[in-house]
């Protein structure tokens, strides 16, 4: 790889797209909070986020990467050697081929919508089922722009242009919450039974905009790499058997967590009303620091990645792969015991003026959520290690056996615990979920690319765990003593509780962090930064290098 600027490098990425990413996942934060405080948390926002998850659950696999990481590694070997036609050709096939697969589905969607809206509300209203029909036909088209924004998206962070990426959900967010505010200035019902058409429209049709905007305004930045990128069906010679061992992956990675989405939604249905916005709301807030800090340094890292396995580069490849899993893991962790100890005043910011129950019960939520966050971003890191060395099956296996977990454990909590506490369930079970599927993610890197591409991991990783659990335990202390246990009062006594336990838990989470895991940190960040000074003298080639077997051999070696 040419010598870069720090800004080009996997740091300085990880930086920028950090910097933008938390930008919009403010902008999405706010969203929410505009929709919880107009549309609110009753039968009217219970139905549009059941079926606003239909086509949703695709975005969230987008963030997640799982088709997303399809399109890097298909095109980081043509772009390493400046081989323009086959990166044209290749991303013109991968954007034909997803048009015509989620074309057809979109149709399925709008077709079978009041069938769809039946399932996913089980006991609910006439009333409530018809609305949820009616936004399906408006968000069936979502399928599609979604995928559009798959293919845009890769074809852009392969190329190392993560701005627009980490920009296009800002814009989305914006357009999204203009709509829940037009729906509350025309006076739209909290309550189904009260709700107008126009209102629901201008829900329906404002929501589609925003994924419009979310996917379309990367054709801005993809024009200007000037690739000529236009539908077709055919593959480069040789590419066609790769794409379909990690279409395989994405497709059954997106069916696992579709029906965690699912029964996640049938489950909340026979919850008081509002649990719906609830789960919403806690997962809203899970993903936060998720997208802000785990995906940025995996987006970044993914290129460079996905080059060093194509060129044979193993002791690169781990290298490249250890410091960012470090700070991953370190990162992650930290931020789930400040999820913990801000859950209070965050779920009475959310719902500002729900009564303490409703408020309470997203505070328990966004408490169950948190722990699940560490493996969570193992699983946005180390499925794109895995897809880099062209490795699918048992990334597929660690991934699907997550959400199926997920599945197993959310309707067993259901049963044993109280109605009410079906947030609290539904987020638990997503946890021990994703936290097996990052566990077992790591086993397999370990396995097929050495134990030195985790190398830190071990250390940092349990020290990050100590000092989220007293991080979070010194924060609900803080809010204990301050009178704000369960949830504070007001929305006034929120922000300043919520800052106060956040500082206090930041503070001793980052206190036990630097007393008990600071080298291994510090030489994480600076093997990160040194790796961007390496390489050739711009304009030099890469020297020989001894490819990596196949990727057919790795799977049999590796018993994928």
């Amino acid at each position: 790889m040419n010598r870069r600027t720090v800004a080009q490098g996997v740091a300085g990425a990880a930086a920028l797209i950090a910097v933008l990413t938390l930008l919009a996942r403010l902008a999405g934060f706010g969203r929410t909070l505009v929709f919880t405080n107009t549309v609110g948390a009753d039968s009217t926002g219970d139905t549009y986020q059941a079926a606003n998850t239909v086509p949703n659950i695709v975005f969230e696999v987008v963030a997640g990467g799982a088709l997303a990481s399809l399109v890097v590694p298909m095109l980081a070997g043509g772009i390493a050697a400046g081989d323009r036609e086959q990166v044209r050709r290749t991303a013109s096939a991968l954007l034909g081929w997803t048009l015509l697969v989620l074309t057809p589905l979109a149709v399925v969607i709008a077709l079978l919508a009041e069938p769809i809206a039946r399932v996913l509300l089980g006991s609910g209203g006439e009333a409530e089922v018809e609305l949820a029909a009616r936004f399906l036909l408006v968000f069936a088209p979502q399928v599609v722009l979604y995928g559009i924004g798959i293919v845009l998206t890769g074809v852009l962070q392969a190329h190392r242009r993560f701005a627009g990426p980490a920009i296009a959900p800002l814009l989305s967010s914006l357009v999204v919450a203009g709509a829940y505010l037009l729906f509350a200035a025309i006076g739209g019902a909290r309550d189904v039974d009260d709700l107008t058409r126009p209102a629901a429209l201008v829900l329906g049709v404002g929501t589609t905009l925003g994924v419009a905007a979310l996917s379309l305004s990367l054709l801005v930045p993809v024009r200007g790499l000037r690739l000529g990128i236009r539908p077709s069906l055919r593959f480069p010679v040789g590419a066609a058997p790769r794409v379909r061992r990690l279409a395989v992956a994405g497709v059954l990675t997106l069916a696992g967590q579709q029906l965690v989405a699912v029964v996640a939604i049938r489950l909340a249905a026979d919850g008081p009303d509002g649990t719906q916005v609830v789960y919403a709301a806690g997962l809203t807030l899970f993903l936060v620091p998720w997208a802000a800090l785990a995906v940025p340094l995996a987006t970044s890292a993914y290129p460079g990645l996905a080059e060093r396995a194509d060129a044979g580069d193993a002791a690169g490849y781990r290298r490249a792969l250890a410091p960012v899993a470090v700070l991953v893991v370190a990162a992650s962790a930290v931020a789930a015991g400040l999820l913990v100890a801000v859950s209070g005043p965050m779920a009475r910011i959310f719902l500002t003026g729900a009564p303490v129950p409703v408020v309470a019960a997203l505070r328990d939520t966004i408490i169950a959520f948190a722990p699940g966050l560490p493996g969570y971003a193992l699983v946005a890191l180390l499925t794109r290690a895995l897809y880099a060395r062209g490795l699918w099956k048992a990334p597929t296996v660690c991934v699907v056996g997550g959400w199926l977990l997920a599945v197993a454990a959310d309707l067993v909590l259901a049963r044993l615990l109280a109605p009410q506490d079906r947030g609290l369930a539904l987020a638990a079970g997503h946890s021990l979920g994703v936290t097996v599927a990052g566990l077992a993610l790591l086993a397999v890197v370990a396995r097929a690319a050495g134990p030195g591409a985790l190398t830190g991991v071990g250390r940092s990783g349990l020290a990050a765990l100590a000092a989220a659990t007293l991080g979070a335990g010194a924060g609900m202390l803080t809010a204990r003593a301050l009178g704000a246990d369960p949830v504070p009062g007001g929305l006034g006594a929120a922000v300043i509780t919520g800052l106060l336990t956040g500082a206090v838990a930041l503070a001793v989470a980052l206190a036990v962090m630097m007393g008990t895991a600071r080298r291994p940190l510090a030489e994480a960040w600076q093997t990160l930064r040194a790796a961007e000074r390496q390489g050739p003298p711009d304009g030099e080639a890469h020297p020989p290098v001894p490819r990596l077997r196949p990727s057919s051999d790795r799977q049999e070696v590796h018993g994928d």
